[in-house]
């Protein structure tokens, strides 16, 4: 038995025992470590030891991990056993967001996120937790180190603490590498270390279990540290034995037994089987039943019922009560962050409108760019013809959003696009036109085109209005078909606008359209020359045609015969003789 004390003794030293706080409670152990490492690292480390991060799957459980970070006096956060792995999205209508628990099992729908974690599918994302103010869960990078973690390590059963008869200390360590002093229960296979103080020796115990009733006990049972009954009792709550050559042991009255730490007497069979409809404690004479938080005990003192917590107003906007806690709810348009409700932002979300979105409180809005109109009755946006009023003036031409004045030439287009300036004056540099060639016919000097001004194609131009083609030199008889002496050819005074011509430049080809009008002048003239030659050519090819005609159109010479008549001969007729 001493070799098995002195090898659970070695074990628990080469585990290096750590001074962290411990929380035991129930059948598992949850520890705060204060070195700082990423959340794999931390997880790691718990694993190593036979646990994992600590989760927080109820109300109950949550409240052990702040009671032990008020315990330890730590305001920073700590690692949780909460992540999201990479690949996985974020789900905001979820209790835990679409993260889980790292030690696997029911996940629960107990949440306490005390603000939205990051939507996202691509990055690893683990929560931790902070004590109030700004208490709860919240989400950062995996990656990102913090100062501390929280693990959870379960077991079968516990061991109240060591009874000592006399003066002495114990330190606990536990199967998870932890030694300390400060522990209200000690899990299942801890070795306790006792320093008497009377006669300066040393003992050792371990928590064994299960014991034949039911429960956990050390071994030896203890009271350690014995001295005589006469001294308190030998630590003994009711009896203290002792014979000749026998170490002090306690005993109970009649209807009590002892308890598992072979010192204190509990009624007989006071919580077996469990009376209560949660916990029981055992006490002299009885028995005491609790409940987990978020119940309270009934009047009967046995059974336990729900809380309505939603009777405190605990939530901003709405509270729903459900089993052991309660659940705050948001409007539409709204999100929950612990008990408060922030706006959604709805114009983060991509294509909520088609060209602008403005976002309100609870909901948003659509509008439209300037130069655009809703639809009636849609959502969509139509470009607003603002050529529609006559803004500009000269032409106008209309595009998505705005509009933009086309300038004549000799005017600028000014810096907005919306209004013409007069611009530089095209100088009078257009050559003199050369005259119309004379036919073989005569044709007076007088025919030859002058030069025309300078002028803008638009503006009326002192060209002549027509020209006279007199008639050949030939000689034409004076017949019903002769041709009159000139003919007048008409040409208009001002050269029209086509629709081709460009009337003005748009953006910065303004200044070359207006650069270009003496050319485009020159070009009119010329054309007009060209088109008075083929009017001249036409009229000289109508008077050779009538000459032609005239020609043939001419009597023939009579003859001498003309004034005769033939008559056919007659055969002579044969007289009778009488």
């Amino acid at each position: 038995m001493a070799a098995l004390l002195l090898l659970l003794l070695l074990l628990a030293g080469s585990c290096g025992g750590e001074d962290v706080e411990v929380l035991c409670a129930d059948s598992a152990c949850y520890t705060l470590h204060r070195t700082e490492s990423t959340w794999k690292s931390a997880q790691e480390r718990c694993q190593d030891n036979g646990g994992n991060l600590a989760p927080a799957r109820s109300a109950g459980e949550a409240a052990r991990l702040r009671e032990l970070l008020a315990a330890a006096r730590w305001p920073g956060p700590a690692w949780l056993g909460l992540a999201l792995p990479r690949g996985r999205c974020v789900q905001p209508q979820e209790p835990l967001r679409g993260f889980s628990w790292a030690a696997g099992g029911e996940q629960g729908n107990f949440s306490e996120w005390a603000s939205e974690p990051v939507v996202t599918c691509v990055s690893a994302r683990c929560a931790s937790l902070r004590l109030p103010p700004g208490g709860g869960w919240t989400d950062r990078a995996c990656r990102s180190p913090l100062p501390a973690f929280l693990c959870k390590f379960s077991f079968q059963g516990m061991c109240g603490l060591l009874p000592l008869a006399g003066r002495g200390s114990v330190t606990y360590s536990t199967p998870f590498g932890v030694r300390t002093a400060r522990l209200a229960a000690a899990p299942f296979g801890t070795l306790a270390e006792v320093r008497c103080e009377a006669a300066g020796l040393s003992a050792f115990a371990v928590c064994k279990g299960p014991l034949a009733g039911g429960g956990f006990a050390w071994h030896p049972p203890g009271p350690l540290c014995p001295v005589a009954c006469g001294h308190l009792n030998g630590g003994c709550q009711q009896l203290c034995l002792d014979g000749p050559g026998e170490s002090p042991r306690c005993a109970c009255h009649p209807g009590f037994v002892l308890a598992a730490d072979m010192a204190s007497c509990i009624p007989e069979d006071s919580c077996h089987p469990n009376p209560c409809q949660g916990s029981c404690r055992p006490l002299p004479g009885g028995f005491e039943c609790g409940c987990e938080p978020g119940y309270a005990l009934a009047a009967d003192g046995r059974g336990c019922s729900d809380v309505d917590e939603c009777e405190s107003g605990p939530c901003q906007h709405q509270c729903r009560n459900i089993p052991g806690g309660y659940e705050c709810l948001c409007p539409p348009g709204y999100r929950p962050a612990g008990r408060q409700c922030h706006d959604v932002d709805e114009c983060a979300q991509p294509h909520a409108c088609p060209q602008l979105c403005i976002n309100i409180p609870g909901s948003f809005r659509c509008t439209c760019r300037p130069g655009f109109q809703r639809q009636p009755g849609g959502e969509s946006c139509l470009d607003v013809d603002e050529c529609l009023r006559d803004p500009c003036p000269g032409a106008c031409r209309n595009f998505p959003g705005g509009y933009e004045c086309l300038c004549p030439p000799g005017f600028i287009r000014d810096g907005d696009g919306h209004g013409c300036s007069p611009g530089e004056a095209i100088p009078n540099s257009v050559p003199q036109s050369s005259s119309i060639p004379q036919s073989s016919g005569s044709i007076p000097r007088s025919s030859s085109i002058p030069h025309s001004t300078s002028i803008i194609p638009q503006s009326s131009s002192s060209i002549p209005r027509s020209t006279s083609i007199p008639h050949s030199s030939s000689s034409i008889p004076h017949s019903s078909s002769s041709i009159p002496g000139t003919t007048r050819i008409p040409w208009t005074a001002s050269i029209p606008r086509t629709p081709g011509m460009p009337t003005a430049g748009s953006g910065a080809a303004s200044e070359e359209h207006s650069a270009d009008g003496p050319r485009l002048l020159l070009y009119y003239i010329v054309g007009s020359l060209v088109a008075i030659l083929l009017l001249l050519a036409f009229a000289l090819a109508l008077v050779a045609c009538r000459k032609r005609a005239a020609r043939r159109e001419k009597p023939p010479a009579k003859s001498a015969a003309d004034n005769y008549c033939w008559v056919p001969e007659q055969p002579e007729s044969r007289g009778e003789r009488r």
